[in-house]
């Protein structure tokens, strides 16, 4: 008979310090953040100085240089209203949402692909289509989607009450919608024009940026962490840290007669002392993790756009030797000035075609072109994009790769797009 024992197995984790804790914290926070909550945690230590005050350097640019990417979010925006929705939710429901909220665009869009996302973080397809429901489920009504077709159907299914006729049109037939075929939907759907056209009135109470409310909220031009210029074929990295905040120990602080506040020094010494280990930390990490970026988006950075090669967070990760979530928190909310722009540090991991190397974001890049270039009285059907990608530029993809890329960069069908002129 097998004699059961109870045995001690060691197991090996990572305890959560509090100076590790405060590590991970700083290494996501923008500069802006980083500053802000420096200062806040200087009005509390006595023992820190803050020396210099950063934010003050940052100037506006110039209005034909005012978009979206040249911006810092203000801490009242989307992404902060939709995760206080979240609060009474338990942390396992949360963690995805959170991740996919971290992917929106500012109208409110979820701006890359959910297979791709539970590729690369290694999370199941599944799981993650449940907590983007999760997130369609909060407010503004219709965030979340994916295409404008998605945004008016989830704003719709949320009126009461519920207009089936108008869910009917933009799930089966949207593109004849938006072509606005009055009479083609009329005898499709057997119901009289001036019913089809109380449908188009009532989609036209929706609004098909749920996010654009908080525009608003976009306020401060920042001065990037990085630049990358060229010159004569090399490229030069700097870091600006001058915007980071400057601490220094106060010196004047010296040992006290009374034992109750020389404990309560020594205690602030080593949480200053912590605080300055992991601005190092930050510095260090966002450092290496954009040196590795510089040298596998080289042909980027001397060539242009077109040249964006596949780049996944697990592949700096395995070069630097840390986490994957260490990466995606060193390029969070991190901006570079390159050659053509101010760009977010993220915008240089892109997934790839099947067996290819060569980059979707790329292909984006070459799709839109294609489009911009196109003669708008007849302009090219999503089929005629794929035959010109391959013909000019070898690369294979399907009419439906195209459609989904074309709707993913917010560009209306040929139908739409067509000028009668």
């Amino acid at each position: 008979m097998m004699k059961m024992e109870n045995k001690q197995v060691p197991i090996l984790s990572v305890k959560m310090t509090k100076e590790l804790q405060q590590a991970i914290t700083l290494l996501q926070y923008s500069t802006v953040e980083l500053y802000e909550y420096v200062q806040e945690l200087s009005l509390e230590n006595p023992v820190l100085e803050l020396l210099d005050v950063p934010i003050r350097t940052i100037e506006r640019l110039p209005k034909n240089m005012q978009t979206f990417e040249n911006t810092i979010v203000e801490r009242n925006s989307l992404k902060d209203y939709l995760r206080e929705q979240l609060i009474d939710y338990p942390l396992s429901k949360r963690a995805d949402v959170e991740y996919l909220i971290e992917n929106l665009d500012q109208n409110g869009y979820l701006v890359v692909d959910i297979e791709l996302l539970a590729e690369e973080n290694k999370i199941e397809q599944a799981a993650l289509e449940k907590s983007l429901e999760l997130l369609q489920s909060l407010d503004p009504p219709g965030v979340g989607a994916r295409t404008l077709q998605e945004c008016i159907l989830l704003q719709l299914k949320r009126l009461s009450p519920r207009n089936e006729l108008a869910e009917t049109v933009i799930f089966h037939h949207f593109h004849c919608f938006a072509e606005k075929s009055w009479r083609s939907l009329s005898a499709k759907l057997n119901e009289p024009i001036h019913i089809i056209q109380e449908i188009s009135l009532l989609i036209q109470t929706l609004n098909p940026r749920p996010g654009a409310s908080f525009e608003s909220n976009l306020s401060s031009y920042i001065t990037p962490d990085f630049t990358v210029n060229k010159h004569h074929g090399h490229l030069q990295l700097i870091f600006h840290d001058e915007l980071l905040p400057q601490l220094t120990l106060n010196p004047f602080l010296n040992k006290c007669k009374d034992k109750d506040i020389e404990d309560y020094i020594k205690e602030k010494r080593i949480e200053a002392r912590w605080l300055l280990n992991a601005l190092q930390h930050r510095k260090e990490t966002m450092m290496n993790v954009m040196e590795v970026i510089l040298d596998k988006q080289a042909d980027y950075f001397l060539n242009g756009k077109l040249f964006l090669k596949p780049l996944k967070l697990k592949e700096v990760a395995e070069i630097l030797n840390i986490h994957e979530s260490t990466v995606s928190r060193a390029v969070k909310d991190k901006y570079i000035r390159t050659p053509y722009g101010l760009v977010p540090m993220k915008s240089f991991f892109s997934g790839k075609l099947v067996n290819s190397e060569i980059s979707t974001a790329s292909v984006k890049e070459r799709l839109k072109e294609l489009i911009d270039e196109e003669d708008k009285r007849r302009p090219y059907s999503d089929q005629s994009i794929a035959n010109e990608l391959k013909d000019r530029y070898g690369i294979v993809i399907s009419r439906r790769t195209v459609t989904k890329y074309r709707e993913l960069l917010r560009i209306p069908s040929a139908a739409i797009r067509r000028q009668f002129s």
